[in-house]
Order: C-alpha cells, then sequence, then structure tokens
C-alpha cells in the first residue's frame, strides 16, 4: 500500500519504498489553528474520491485484519462518509447512538445516529478511517484545529444524510493513542503495545528526540472500559 505522510520539514531517517513525505511547507504557520488550511488545501487537489486519512498521535500497534478491510472497501460509496477502521464506533459510543447497518462477508457493521440530540457523536474523528472526500471536505473548515474538525466539524455533520460506519468484534486496526500534550506530556504511550515491539521501539530513540519517556498510561481515559468492560484491553487487542 502507497502511504503519503504529510508534514512540514522532511525526517532525517530512511523511508521504504511505498513510503512517501509531502512536504506542506517549511512550517505550520498559525499553530494548531492554522491546521486545516494545509490538509484542506492539500485534499482538493487529489484525484482520489476514497482515501484513508489519520492523525499522527495514533500507533497501529497490531497487524492489521486485511479482511475487515478489504470488506470496508467494498462497502465504500457516494452514501457513506466514513468508515471507522478501529473498534470506536462499536466501543467509544453510547450503544443508544448506533444501529446496525449491513453485514457482508459473515462481518457486521454498525452505524452511527444522524445526531446525538446533545451529544457530540465525533462523526469526524482523526482515527484511521477511509474517507468520502466530499464528506471530508465539507464537515472542514479553515483556521480550525484538529480539534475543532472533530467537534464543530462533527456538528456541521448532523442530519447531512451520510453514513459513519463500523464493523463489530473485528476491526481492521487495533490503534493505540501514543502522543498527547495535555493528556501526558513528555511521555510516549505503551499501553496495549506488545513487548516485543516496546523493545524495538526503545532502540529507535535518539537523544535529540523531542519525547523519550515511554510509559503505559493506566486510567480512565480511554472511554472503553464504560461499553466494553474492564478487560477491555484485552477484549479489544487480544494477544
Amino acid at each position: 500500500m502507497k502511504v503519503k505522510i504529510l508534514g512540514f520539514n522532511k525526517p532525517d531517517f530512511h523511508f521504504y519504498d511505498n513510503f512517501e513525505f509531502i512536504s506542506l511547507g517549511t512550517e505550520q504557520v498559525n499553530g494548531a489553528k492554522g491546521w486545516s488550511n494545509y490538509i484542506i488545501d492539500y485534499f482538493q487537489q487529489i484525484n482520489e474520491n476514497y482515501f484513508i486519512f489519520g492523525i499522527d498521535d495514533f500507533m497501529i500497534a497490531r497487524p492489521v485484519d486485511l479482511e475487515i478491510y478489504q470488506t470496508a472497501k467494498q462497502l465504500m460509496s457516494n452514501q457513506i462518509g466514513r468508515i471507522d477502521l478501529q473498534c470506536s464506533i462499536q466501543y467509544a459510543r453510547n450503544p443508544k447512538h448506533t444501529k446496525s447497518f449491513v453485514s457482508k462477508n459473515g462481518i457486521e457493521f454498525l452505524q452511527l445516529n444522524q445526531s446525538g440530540y446533545g451529544d457530540n457523536l465525533y462523526q469526524n474523528s482523526g482515527a484511521f478511517s477511509i474517507w468520502n472526500k466530499k464528506y471530508f471536505l465539507k464537515n472542514m473548515k479553515r483556521d480550525w484545529s484538529p480539534w475543532d474538525w472533530e467537534q464543530q466539524g462533527s456538528k456541521m455533520a448532523e442530519f447531512d444524510g451520510y453514513k459513519v460506519i463500523g464493523s463489530v468484534d473485528r476491526w481492521a486496526i487495533k490503534k493505540i493513542e501514543l502522543l498527547s500534550n495535555n493528556g501526558w506530556p513528555n511521555v510516549i504511550n505503551t499501553q496495549g503495545i506488545r513487548d516485543v515491539d516496546i523493545v524495538e521501539m526503545e532502540k529507535l530513540k535518539n537523544p535529540t528526540d523531542r519525547v523519550l519517556l515511554f510509559e503505559s498510561i493506566k486510567d480512565q481515559r480511554w472511554g472503553y472500559e464504560e461499553y466494553c468492560g474492564k478487560n477491555w484491553l484485552q477484549i479489544i487487542f487480544g494477544e
């Protein structure tokens, strides 16, 4: 799969041949509030109608389930705005805000309701998803931070007729939230990452890296325990 990394100054380490770094400029003007300007400009000019997009504070912690991914691709259409590739539709949303969508290839899919009637359903999310370009761009305004996009953009998506869906009990991507300046500053979160992978991550550290401390962040911030149970890590990540 070809992967395009959008950023500013190209890192000085080797990329595999299927990875391409695309510089959006020498710096992000206006800080976080300037984020959406670069995203809009880039995605307005691409030819693809559908793409996978995710923000770089997430990390894929297990091999991708290609059967789920291929099934999700088959479901994508003009009527679907986003297909969440994680467990978020199932376990990060109140069940009252979801309903059955379809069963395909033996895989069940849920659909977010059109509105949370006061609850933000986060139709927009930076978690890895297959996106319909029209839906992606219509819910994004200039001079927005990623948080503006997730929160205000999701309100713009209410009752717009597009469907947001995700699979049940099996997910293409099992991800962890790696970095958060507000939640756990100066720490790389290893919650859910296999020990053998943490060893390899430690080898990649450089003394000049901005964040050097590895720690498993264990608390209630994840939001999965309420709907998945206290053993959510085992249920979602397995071994």
